[in-house]
């Protein structure tokens, strides 16, 4: 037999009432009796009646969530902190996979119409059509792409380049090759071209440049093409002491090609990567690395989508998140001592 609100009651040691107004998302309750009766409704696997609050509320209590892909790690950690953030608010996710370029955007979006709102990591999607769905339901898009009637959550490319290029140069690296700028004539995705614009105001603004043969175009950010970079880079014979990868997948990949032609990291060539995946604190080397705090990514998104779900004529809202660099072994282990600026 399924449990009962009563049973999410007695477990939570609270009211029936409690248990209804946690899991309709009303007031009047404190943080405290919240996460208790959060926590009763997942140890039991109680699920409400959704006909029932459809019925009484106008919603199904189901959102949606739309990323390029999942083989992205990146992608995946992300759409896994939105899931559990979304249930503990009762919600239900149902999860898209829209494509590298965003060509499924529209499809998911047509074929889900019943969601309350969506969360998208929007790529292709025509600004117009973006617009026209805003208007239907609450849309939250993630990512690079900026649309002025829709709310949005992103992250600080500017501060995090800065970051990590003027920590390379404090180390006293001088020959500092960059992966992941676009393939020239290519589609480029809102990341490449936020990172790459990054780039151009951090070298400005460090009073640096980039040399022309150390800027390596990958058509994709995964640890294969990391790899096939530094291959490309050795075989030009052209002189580099550090790698800024504009993702960890790149960084990763490089980190193993740089192992299997025997050079030494950090000590020979330091690495540093953006997005602070988790596979990156047990690389060897430890990779330094970008944090974008995906949590509070996540908890935006949610809290965005939430807010325009009960305040609909709310003007369109940005939020971007705060990055920190965290410097580890590719960077600062090896013999070579690191001096902060």
């Amino acid at each position: 037999m399924p449990p009962t609100i009563l049973d999410v009651a007695s477990l939570a040691g609270v009211s029936a009432k409690t248990v209804s107004r946690v899991v309709n998302d009303e007031s009047g309750v404190s943080e405290g009796t919240r996460n208790k009766v959060l926590q009763a409704i997942r140890s039991l696997g109680y699920s409400p009646d959704r006909a029932a609050t459809y019925l009484r509320t106008g919603r199904s209590g189901v959102i949606g969530l739309a990323v390029p892909e999942l083989g992205q790690p990146f992608f995946a950690e992300l759409a896994d902190r939105i899931t559990r953030t979304a249930a503990q608010h009762g919600l239900s996710v149902v999860l898209g996979v829209t494509g590298q370029h965003g060509e499924g955007e529209e499809e998911f979006l047509a074929r889900h119409v019943e969601l309350d709102g969506v969360i998208l990591y929007w790529q292709g999607l025509e600004a117009r059509h973006l617009s026209i769905e805003a208007r239907r339901r609450p849309v939250v898009v993630l990512g690079e792409n900026e649309h002025d009637e829709v709310d949005r959550v992103t992250m600080g490319n500017d501060a995090g380049i800065h970051l990590a290029l003027a920590h390379l140069l404090a180390l006293g690296r001088q020959h500092i090759a960059v992966l992941g700028v676009p393939e020239q004539g290519s589609p480029s995705h809102g990341a490449a071209r936020a990172r790459v614009h990054a780039l151009q105001s951090a070298t400005a603004r460090l009073g640096t440049s980039i040399e022309a043969p150390l800027l390596v175009a990958t058509d994709e950010w995964r640890r294969p093409e990391g790899a096939a970079a530094v291959r490309r880079l050795l075989a030009s014979g052209h002189p580099f002491d550090a790698v800024l990868a504009f993702n960890d997948g790149l960084a990763l990949g490089a980190l193993h090609e740089l192992s299997r032609q025997g050079l030494r990291v950090p000590d020979d060539v330091a690495v540093t990567g953006f997005d602070n995946l988790e596979i990156s604190r047990f690389s060897v080397p430890s990779l330094t690395t970008v944090s974008p705090r995906l949590s509070s990514y996540a908890d935006d998104a949610l809290d965005l989508l939430l807010t325009r779900l009960d305040n609909p004529s709310l003007p369109a809202r940005t939020r971007v998140e705060d990055v920190t660099l965290l410097p580890r072994d590719s960077t600062i282990g090896g013999t070579r001592p690191w001096t902060h600026e």
